[in-house]
């Protein structure tokens, strides 16, 4: 833990009452069942969800992370209960998972089942690209990341490579490496597998992202709704740091890198990177005016990396395999492959790794029984919902970002035919005004006020605030919510 950190008897009452109030976690019963009401779970109703929901203690959450076997509640220690027969029934952790593409990245060992053990992990090729790394200069990796063009996973879309190089070239006596692993997007779980099945791959890219940089601190940032995540993540630092792989003179080397976990505290905004600095130290999560951006001034100040899960699996990959390997993947703008993540309405439910430049109508055909889908929802609140004319396109940044489509996290929610469209807009404008940092009076005052409009069902002042909130947001969140909502009310009829 950073000495940094005051202790919280160090903390002001008001200061300490203005975080709390911030957090869903605060004040709530650690050991109350949560219920899942994001969009899957939604549309999938449910027998016996509506006595667990009734259950005294129990408490709704956006979305638990099992997307593609909807509906579903968590137990406190992260177990999720399906609810979609006569009572509820205890799910296996993994989803199905299976690759469209030629070369596998991050479904490359959870196809093959849980390697968050080290001992497997080692036999599957993880910890081999920092064993490598540390022989040589800091520099190889940066040229290696630079050379690949890979892009984060998380949204953003931004070149790793160039992320790091800034970190590295700025100035400051110490710095920092952060995995984001407060996936939120309802509809997603990826980070949620990668984190609990494959964790020493996030672990071996998020040291390696050290190593480039000169960071000694590294942290992964885990949501509150996957304790089992945050267990899983912590047992393999155990068993890196005793095998030498973290700690101080990594594997012989001059390197040292050490890693702790923090757990989120119920705050969706906090999956975006500054919003998750203010929250690792000790603040409301609101997010931060930029510049300065986190790899000059991040957390404590220092020059900081904050990279996605995902992310962090394909820089290991990289290293291990060669910038070569990966440009050879995807399309010209968009290097590798995607993870996407398809919710229960889909007969091929599960984690379905494709290679860039894939067409999302071969994805979402491929994955129906014959009946598709009215409509997706690609990339959760923040992301779009798009019609069947929508789906020619191909997977990628660039294709994608012409036709104004997000990709975010890439889950994927099938809409089907009868889905009440307005009261999913009506639901998502309640996200939006509950998770609202209330950093920016647009989004803040905006979303409550949209969110009252929509249930007055008055549409002509809805689209008009929605417009005015979109364009004068501060962050994406309040910038990008907008849009699919208006999808949503034009599919309403």
């Amino acid at each position: 833990m950073d000495p940094r950190r005051q202790p919280e008897s160090d903390r002001g009452d008001a200061q300490r009452r203005a975080r709390d109030s911030f957090f869903a976690d605060h004040g709530a019963d650690p050991a109350a069942l949560r219920v899942c009401r994001g969009l899957s779970c939604r549309i999938a109703g449910g027998s016996a969800g509506a006595p667990l929901r009734a259950e005294r203690g129990a408490r709704p959450i956006y979305c638990a992370g099992f997307c593609d076997r909807s509906p579903v509640a968590l137990r406190p220690d992260g177990a999720a209960l399906g609810l979609a027969g006569n009572a509820p029934v205890q799910l296996a952790p993994l989803p199905a998972v299976r690759s469209l593409g030629r070369t596998p990245i991050v479904s490359e060992r959870v196809a093959r089942g849980e390697h968050h053990a080290l001992a497997r992990a080692r036999d599957a090729g993880v910890w081999s690209a920092l064993a490598r790394a540390v022989r040589g200069e800091p520099e190889t990796v940066l040229r290696a990341l630079e050379a690949s063009g890979e892009r984060g996973r998380g949204g953003g879309a931004f070149p790793t490579g160039t992320k790091w190089r800034l970190a590295a070239q700025a100035r400051g006596p110490e710095r920092f490496a952060i995995a984001n692993g407060d996936e939120g997007d309802p509809g997603s779980f990826v980070d949620r597998v990668l984190l609990e099945a494959d964790p020493h791959a996030v672990l071996e890219g998020l040291a390696l992202c050290g190593f480039a940089i000169g960071a000694r601190h590294g942290i992964v940032y885990v949501r509150s709704e996957y304790p089992r995540a945050a267990q899983r993540v912590g047992g393999a630092l155990a068993e890196a740091r005793a095998a030498g792989l973290l700690g101080r003179a990594i594997l012989g080397s001059d390197f040292d890198f050490d890693v702790e976990v923090a757990l989120g505290q119920g705050s969706y905004v906090c999956g975006e990177e500054t919003a998750l600095l203010e929250a690792l130290e000790g603040r409301r999560g609101e997010v931060r005016l930029r510049p300065p951006y986190p790899t000059d001034r991040g957390l404590f100040g220092a020059p900081t990396v904050v990279n996605n899960v995902e992310t962090l699996v394909n820089a290991a990959w990289i290293v291990r395999h060669g910038p070569a390997e990966y440009r050879a993947l995807g399309t010209r703008g968009s290097r590798g492959t995607k993870a996407l993540s398809l919710n229960a309405g889909f007969a091929r439910a599960g984690l379905v790794e494709v290679e860039f430049g894939a067409s999302l109508a071969q994805v979402i055909h491929g994955a129906s029984d014959g009946r598709p889908p009215a409509a997706v929802a690609l990339g959760g609140p923040m992301g779009s919902v798009l019609r069947p004319e929508q789906w020619d396109v191909p997977i990628c940044y660039e294709a994608l970002g012409e036709r104004g489509i997000a990709l975010g996290h890439g889950g994927l929610v099938a809409l089907p035919e009868g889905t009440d469209f307005a009261a999913v807009a009506r639901d998502w404008l309640a996200f939006m005004a509950d998770e609202s940092c209330g950093k920016c009076t647009p989004c803040r005052v905006g979303s409550r006020k949209a969110a009252e409009l929509a249930r007055r069902g008055e549409r002509r002042e809805l689209v008009e605030l929605l417009h005015v909130v979109a364009q004068t947001s501060l962050c994406p969140f309040g910038q990008s919510i907008p849009g699919p909502v208006r999808t949503l009310l034009e599919l309403a009829g």
